[in-house]
């Protein structure tokens, strides 16, 4: 194993267990403590872990916030200003001939706002709410599954949901979230909506990750994405700098 390869192991274990040990490394990657030093070392002055007699750990909050889902209505109005400047981040992103996926929720349907309606592109969807505003572009053609709609989300669900999105194939998924951990990455309160977006995920290209710092260091009850699947965060300056760590240890770009 090359040391790029194995400090990236290394890194990604810190995050999940906050701590490691030299010796139980050394032993793991059949290699001399002081090359687990010197991986440690290097891990710190490059993602600001910190290091400790016989290993390292890396600051992280003492518990999670359990995340609570909103109505789609309700969450409109939080963090509008975050939520717009994310959205145009995103939206410089989409090009002409693209087939983009928007999952559901208030900053995917804003992103929107901020697609040039002059160029061509296709629009696949789980949201009734985006589908609904994604039909006064122009020049957008609109894809929605059927199957079981939430109402909460307005998001569609279920088998028949799924079997529809593999029909495509999709060069940028943009996904919203609802909570974002270190640990257990992006989880959500419905097993169901999870199951979905992990196929929408299965058939694109490239996949961001679309959420405000208020959805950070929070976790819900189903796994739904570990964190290095994204190729970018797009996010507002208010995220906390050990997730622009982990992005830059897992090649993914922060924008």
């Amino acid at each position: 194993m090359l040391p790029i390869e194995r400090r990236k192991e290394i890194m990604d274990i810190l995050i999940k267990q906050g701590s490691v040990k030299a010796d139980e490394l050394a032993q793991r990657y059949q290699v001399g403590v002081p090359t687990i030093r010197r991986d440690l070392k290097y891990l710190s002055k490059e993602y600001g872990v910190n290091l400790m007699y016989g290993g390292a750990y890396v600051d992280e909050p003492s518990s999670y916030q359990t995340a609570e889902e909103f109505s789609i209505t309700q969450k409109r109005q939080a963090h509008l200003p975050e939520k717009r400047i994310i959205a145009q981040k995103a939206a410089r992103l989409i090009h002409a001939g693209d087939t983009i996926a928007l999952n559901s929720g208030s900053t995917v349907e804003l992103i929107l706002d901020y697609v040039d309606d002059t160029i061509p592109i296709n629009v696949v969807t789980l949201s009734l709410n985006v589908a609904a505003k994604a039909r006064t572009l122009s020049h957008a053609t609109v894809y929605m599954p059927g199957g079981k709609m939430r109402n909460i989300s307005g998001a569609f669900i279920g088998s028949f949901t799924n079997d529809f999105l593999r029909n495509f194939n999709i060069d940028k998924a943009f996904m919203g979230v609802l909570a974002v951990s270190l640990k257990k990455g992006v989880t959500h309160s419905s097993l169901e909506e999870c199951i979905t977006n992990q196929t929408l995920a299965e058939v694109s290209d490239a996949c961001y990750l679309v959420a405000d710092y208020s959805k950070f260091d929070k976790v819900s009850m189903a796994n739904m994405f570990d964190l290095d699947m994204f190729d970018a965060f797009i996010t507002d300056d208010k995220m906390p700098d050990r997730y622009k760590e982990y992005a830059r240890a897992n090649d993914i770009t922060v924008i």
